[in-house]
């Protein structure tokens, strides 16, 4: 017999439980994937939006301006069709990686160019003038002080990875999003798994939110790094 609590049918709910557990770990999985790669990237291409050579800073710009610009859904589209004509197939799980990767970077590298230039420049000309080089002055003293002011936006875009990861059902990755849409269709039960899916997605960004506050808060609390919108006291 059904166990039933406010309507809902807490038997199923547990019998369901297992699946979308492994599909939210898959999502995780993507998620965690595309913000490592577009973090490197971002923090690759941000610096050379900085320190680059001008029409490598516009070629950058461009790029970043057409993701920005563009539905996620269309990138994710764009990389599943037009990779496989250039001989470069993947499956449907790295395929998402390399999408969100892609979106990720994007708003990555203009998060890298916000905190590095939020960095007072006197420190940028004071290491010129006592003769270190330009490139080695921004990776030893601009970039570890711009590390910690990263962290915030770069754990926002994570949640944001995490919530666009449901777009990639539409290349038939088994994340949390499609399993649930699986389940809803076969099952013809509605308000369980999306109460179920909603909750998982909260616990996951929960999770990730409070990553961010330790690292900020612990490991990057170095001084006079100080995050944006934060005045020092």
């Amino acid at each position: 017999m059904p166990i039933d609590f406010l309507g809902l049918d807490i038997e199923f709910m547990g019998e369901i439980f297992p699946r979308l557990l492994r599909a939210v770990w898959v999502t995780i999985e993507i998620s965690f994937l595309a913000v490592i790669f577009g973090t490197l990237a971002g923090v690759l291409f941000g610096s050379l939006r900085v320190i680059g050579p001008r029409w490598v800073q516009r070629i950058i710009q461009s790029v970043v301006d057409f993701i920005r610009g563009t539905p996620q859904l269309i990138i994710i589209l764009i990389v599943f069709y037009v990779l496989p004509n250039f001989g470069i197939v993947f499956d449907e799980f790295w395929t998402g990686v390399i999408a969100l990767t892609i979106i990720a970077a994007g708003y990555e590298v203009e998060i890298v160019r916000a905190a590095v230039e939020s960095i007072d420049k006197g420190q940028y000309e004071a290491a010129l003038s006592i003769g270190m080089e330009r490139r080695l002055a921004f990776f030893q003293i601009i970039l570890p002080q711009a590390a910690r002011r990263m962290i915030p936006p770069i754990t926002n875009e994570l949640a944001n990875t995490v919530k666009n990861s449901a777009l990639l059902s539409v290349i038939a990755v088994n994340e949390l999003l499609k399993v649930g849409n699986g389940l809803i269709n076969s099952t013809f039960v509605v308000y369980e798994v999306l109460i179920e899916m909603a909750i998982l997605y909260l616990l996951t960004i929960g999770f990730l939110l409070w990553v961010s506050n330790h690292l900020e808060n612990r490991i990057f609390a170095f001084d006079g790094a100080i995050g944006f919108g934060q005045e020092a006291r």
